[in-house]
């Protein structure tokens, strides 16, 4: 099981599409909030400024990716089953 996400982050399973999980670095996040303009179904920031999962079916599979490519940092990940697709390591 690849369990490379041992920093502070926010995982949230999926129940529709390829993408099954969604990882958000909360570590590396900068607070840019490019994910919550592009899907704001699915991220919002927190207090911190910070960006958290809030639906991670509110969008789809191609949405989600330009979502993760929008973050400068490259803060979220996201994964097939236990593969992680993007960021590509």
């Amino acid at each position: 099981m690849d369990h490379d996400y041992d920093f502070t982050a926010d995982v949230k399973p999926r129940t529709t599409g390829k993408i099954t999980k969604i990882v958000v670095d909360q570590d590396a996040c900068i607070g840019a909030a490019s994910c919550t303009v592009v899907t704001p179904e699915v991220f919002k920031m927190n207090d911190e400024e910070i960006a958290v999962i809030t639906d991670p079916n509110g969008a789809d599979d191609d949405m989600l990716t330009m979502s993760a490519q929008s973050c400068p940092v490259l803060a979220i990940h996201l994964y097939e089953g236990d593969t992680k697709v993007f960021p590509e390591a």
